[in-house]
């Protein structure tokens, strides 16, 4: 199978520097390192775990959070690349198994490039869930609504994030560090195709990339969603605008005179969708993405994408969608 992930170009390597003239190598990390000070490794699903104790994997959980008290490790490898823009202050790591987002903040593809194993310490970070996606992340700066000691369901915020971003250089170094530098390979992949995606798809593989081949473009509109469309922001209130309404080129996204739109194209397996529940997926595309007026493919035109798979639903849990995060133009290829 031909990969066709791009690998983000650039990698600065930092470490302690014993004079200017003979800097020291960085360190790369073992499991060792954090075994022989007590951490325990554990796995990306036995993390996750943590959340789905106490708060289950129903509507319930959005907006919650757990914050991990146990001296526990996670090992990945780095599978998305904020390279091209698409992928914002986020990097999904994968180990094998299972993936998750890490919460963190801009160009994490000069630290951290694709294939680039890492070890997160999880002991005084967040596990929040946000539309039913599960991140790594700080605490919030807001305590979300419902998680007070007399917690209130009916006040229960369902939007809120659960957790926030960890952005200072100095803070990300406490909790993640780099081991050995890796490529992307076939086993780092799901392939699904029209034949097996009922059966290989489940929401095990949130945050995993996965190779979808055989996909059409579909220009339709589903549940009162317009597909290929973006989304406008105007002081807070948002449209949904169809491009060709507006006299536009039916892009990925929307970028002109300095404002810049998410787009949503639909792309299925099925042979007329009438809802997103299954075999049809949203590729939404952030207007700052630098393949955002790229041509979205013809109705009806095939195409294999290989996406971060995750999924969103209504601030309250319903109107569930699962969407294709894209971290590179080259992930996307038509047939």
């Amino acid at each position: 199978m031909k990969l066709i992930l791009a690998l983000a170009a650039g990698l600065f390597v930092t470490g302690c520097y014993n004079d200017f003239n003979n800097p020291a190598a960085a360190k790369v990390y073992t499991d060792q390192d954090f075994t022989e000070n007590g951490a325990k490794i554990i796995s990306i699903k036995e993390l996750k775990q943590y959340f789905y104790n106490k708060w289950g994997n129903s509507d319930n959980g959005l907006g919650r959070r757990v914050e991990i008290s146990d001296n526990v490790v996670i090992k990945g490898k780095v599978i998305s690349s904020d390279a091209e823009g698409n992928v914002y202050k986020s990097l999904y790591i994968y180990d094998g198994e299972q993936g998750i987002e890490l919460r963190l903040g801009n160009d994490n593809y000069l630290e951290y490039p694709l294939g680039q194993i890492v070890y997160v310490k999880a002991q005084g970070l967040s596990l929040a869930s946000y539309r039913y996606m599960l991140s790594l992340g700080g605490a919030p700066a807001v305590e979300p609504d419902g998680t007070f000691p007399n917690d209130n369901p009916s006040e229960h915020d369902y939007s809120a994030s659960g957790n926030s971003n960890i952005t200072l250089t100095e803070m990300i170094q406490q909790y993640v560090y780099k081991g050995e530098r890796e490529e992307i390979t076939d086993a780092d992949i799901v392939v699904v195709n029209k034949d097996n995606y009922k059966t290989v798809l489940n929401d095990n593989l949130l945050g995993c990339l996965v190779r979808f081949e055989g996909l059409r473009s579909c220009y339709t509109t589903i549940d009162s969603n317009i597909y290929p469309s973006y989304l406008e922001s105007i002081d807070g209130v948002y449209t949904t605008k169809f491009f060709q309404d507006e006299g536009l080129p039916i892009t990925w996204a929307y970028n002109y005179d300095n404002k810049k739109y998410y787009g949503s194209s639909l792309f299925t397996f099925v042979d007329t969708p009438t809802s997103l529940e299954s075999g049809s997926y949203v590729v939404r595309v952030s207007g700052y993405a630098r393949f955002a007026l790229r041509p979205v493919p013809a109705n009806d035109a095939m195409a294999n994408i290989t996406a971060i798979y995750t999924k969103y639903s209504s601030r309250t849990g319903g109107f569930i969608t699962y969407q294709l995060l894209v971290s590179s133009y080259k992930d996307i290829e038509e047939l």
